[in-house]
């Protein structure tokens, strides 16, 4: 049995270059991903699905997993189930060769319009790091007794790069409130990623137009910080 949380909010290695982005999955996952080459750690025990944006929408995690694990590989296991998912999530569009559908490089339009939508340098700065696949976003769970988050989730503009699960805490913490704590730290994130877009007041400008405001635009904020 697993305890859920849902929110509105032929093997192929995992280890490989999908859409310009690097996916260290470590392993290979087989036919509908039920059977798991061995060297992932929990492999099974938290388990989780994907949105558009590589972000998880409902999370399990296995009741008898303080059997399984120790505290301190619950980290790595929940890397594991999102690894799984993510494959799960990208493996259609792979065995079809429709590989730029796994970009999620905005257009350079998107970038202008975006960039020029920000309300200050911090904003500004911030989408321009996120563009370049820097692990800017980041969700915690509740400070614990030990003083420091419960669950901290790092991620990209494309995908997770990290969750941290405090072992201490996780030590008696029971499994409905991980996976809580997980889909919490995702919704977080979800909130913080810009959305890129062409549409608003810059819509009718050339693209040759947009280029000459946003480097004023940022001339202007650069000045004022």
């Amino acid at each position: 049995m697993t305890y859920a949380v849902r929110g509105d909010c032929s093997p192929l290695s995992l280890d490989s270059t999908v859409g310009g982005h690097r996916h260290n999955h470590a392993t290979a996952v087989k036919t509908e991903g039920e059977r798991v080459a061995t060297g992932l750690i929990g492999v099974g025990l938290i388990t989780m699905n994907l949105d558009e944006g590589r972000l998880p929408v409902d999370v399990d995690v296995s009741r008898n997993i303080h059997d399984r694990l120790e505290s301190a590989d619950l980290s790595a296991a929940a890397m594991t189930g999102y690894y799984v998912a993510l494959w799960r999530h990208d493996a259609p569009v792979i065995a079809s060769g429709r590989w730029t559908e796994l970009t999620v490089t905005p257009s350079r339009r998107e970038e202008l319009i975006t960039l020029l939508d920000t309300r200050s340098l911090a904003e500004f700065e911030r989408v321009e790091r996120s563009l370049r696949l820097s692990d800017e976003f980041v969700g915690q769970g509740p400070v614990t007794d030990f003083g420091v988050p419960s669950i901290t989730v790092v991620a990209n503009i494309s995908r997770i790069g990290g969750i941290e699960i405090d072992p201490r805490w996780a030590a008696t913490a029971s499994p409905s409130y991980i996976a809580h704590d997980i889909l919490d730290c995702a919704n977080q994130i979800r909130q913080q990623r810009p959305r890129f877009h062409e549409d608003g007041t810059w819509a009718d400008r050339t693209d040759d137009e947009l280029e000459h405001e946003l480097a004023e635009y940022k001339r202007y904020l650069m000045r004022n910080s």
